[in-house]
């Protein structure tokens, strides 16, 4: 036991300087590039700030060598997540080798050491999700009252870049941002059906791909666009009372999916804490450590048949 712990104090404390190496960089004052370039022909680096430097390169080759995503920049910034995608693997990495320590050390066990290091990118990967998803379904709930506003611009005489250069400054996030972007790639010559088109990949919107893909008709036939906008508006409030409607007739049943999801791990966490001895022995005998891996992989196969049962696509 005593051998146990020193190792997972070996690899906390690997793990806990990493993670400062990647969070806060070099100690010391930091300097701006240009006052430093103004006093010294070539700026030194520390030994710190020169090993972080080479771990995020080293990080980043690999990555690009085997084709990892874990995460794009689009999904970062969209989640509202300002770390690069390099020292977010960085950071899970440490998490996780910190996670398979404890779990060492306080259970004794390699096999929960291990899941407790798989458990922190799929945690991560699940919270950037939600973030993301909550972003997606604001930018939905937006868009009806933006495109209002986008006919209104166009009863009003303004032209259609001007109308939607109207809306990204009224509009709140994400659709502003949205938006502004929009008309932003519009000035550099950039085609605005190209980059509606983009907005409704990011947001993976099919109403508002509905939008641009009106508007590129309207672009070829000819018509009064904003007529066509308010007429997209009033479908899309329809089809969000029907998604509203759904939601809250099928909200007992994704409520009895989480509690049953996370009623496994409640009592898991708390048999652990309680009898951690008895729960050790479980862990160490060969049928404990079967009987664990087959209940992962019915609770993981559980979770995504609750999942297909609540989740109801339009």
């Amino acid at each position: 036991m005593t051998v146990l712990v020193v190792i997972a104090s070996l690899f906390i404390i690997g793990a806990l300087s990493s993670l400062y190496i990647a969070l806060a960089g070099p100690p010391g004052r930091r300097v701006e590039r240009q006052r430093v370039a103004e006093y010294a022909v070539v700026e030194q680096q520390s030994m710190l700030n020169r090993v972080a430097v080479a771990v995020e390169d080293r990080v980043d080759e690999a990555m690009r060598e085997r084709g990892m995503k874990l995460f794009t920049v689009e999904e970062l910034a969209l989640a509202g997540i300002r770390t690069p995608v390099t020292t977010l693997v960085i950071l899970m990495g440490c998490a996780a080798v910190v996670a398979a320590a404890l779990g060492l050390v306080l259970l004794g066990s390699l096999l929960v050491g291990i899941l407790l290091a798989v458990a922190v990118p799929v945690v991560t990967k699940i919270f950037v999700r939600w973030r993301t998803g909550r972003v997606q379904k604001k930018f939905a709930d937006q868009l009806p009252g933006a495109l209002q506003i986008m006919a209104a611009s166009l009863r009003a005489g303004h032209s259609f870049p001007r109308a939607l250069d109207a809306v990204s400054r009224e509009a709140d996030a994400p659709i502003g941002p949205e938006l502004a972007r929009v008309v932003n790639e519009t000035k550099v010559g950039r085609d605005v059906l190209t980059s509606l088109d983009d907005v409704a990949v990011r947001m993976q919107s099919d109403d508002f791909r509905w939008v641009g893909a009106a508007i590129g008709a309207q672009r070829e036939t000819g018509g009064n666009l904003n007529e066509i906008l308010d007429q997209v508006a009033a479908t899309i409030r329809d089809r969000q009372h029907i998604r509203q409607q759904v939601a809250a007739l099928s909200a007992e049943g994704r409520l009895s999916a989480v509690i049953l999801m996370l009623l496994p791990v409640g009592i898991g966490g708390y048999y652990a804490l309680i009898a951690g001895d008895t729960f050790g022995i479980f862990l160490e005998a060969g049928i404990g450590k079967i009987l664990l891996i087959g209940s992962v992989i019915l609770y993981a196969l559980g979770g995504l048949w609750m999942r297909s049962i609540v989740k109801i696509d339009f």
